[in-house]
């Protein structure tokens, strides 16, 4: 996984600081200044759909984002690998609570990838009530991670914030398995009030169905 991550970031000067940095990671005393760098230093280069689809094979499924968050996302692999295990998800919740908004996109996306990921659906979840519509799109679009761990009423309002904010629902992971009676009412009340109130309905609403 990590090395597909690294892959990705392929400026020659940026993949230099990012292989000298993950060395740095395994140090706690370093890990944060490398992490708070990565902007500066890695930028914001998309990624190749290629690279984006090797990282996905890997274990991991990434949409096509930038050098940055491949890089802050291997960076906290390779530190998660050398600190005791207790320390985890106190590591994970700092870096989404006090993280700048790409730090935070970068960690929701990987905490997939991370060992024992069950641990972090507490604070994955509270990061799905961000109003910052990229925070939340990181966990609730192309992330196996809700699927996969959130229980049945945490994902429903996850489903149901992303009408409210626009955020497409075909790249929810997951949904047509993880939709249940609940959350078809919930979208359908959802529908009713929109119509009621004169307002537009998002196509992919119809992607919500009963179950079978």
């Amino acid at each position: 996984m990590i090395e597909a991550l690294i892959a990705a970031v392929r400026a020659p000067e940026a993949r230099r600081w990012l292989d000298d940095q993950l060395a740095a990671a395994r140090d706690p005393a370093r890990f944060a200044p490398a992490f708070a760098a990565a902007g500066r230093w890695l930028g914001r280069a998309a990624i190749s759909d290629e690279d984006a689809a090797a990282i996905t094979a890997a274990g991991l499924r990434w949409p096509v984002t930038d050098a940055d968050e491949c890089g802050r996302a291997a960076l906290v692999l390779a530190a998660i690998a050398e600190l005791p295990e207790d320390s985890h998800v106190g590591l994970v919740r700092d870096l989404v609570r006090r993280g700048e908004v790409r730090e935070r996109q970068a960690v929701l996306r990987v905490l997939a990838a991370l060992p024992g990921p069950a641990r972090f659906v507490e604070l994955a979840i509270d990061a799905c009530r961000s109003n910052v519509e990229t925070v939340f799109s990181a966990l609730a679009c192309d992330n196996d991670f809700p699927a996969r761990h959130f229980p049945a009423a945490a994902f429903d309002q996850m489903v149901l914030k992303a009408l409210f904010i626009g955020a497409p629902l075909a790249r929810v992971a997951g949904l047509a398995a993880r939709t249940t009676a609940e959350l078809v009412r919930m979208v359908d009340a959802y529908v009713s009030e929109r119509r009621a109130a004169g307002r537009s309905i998002p196509d992919d609403v119809a992607l919500v169905r009963s179950p079978p």
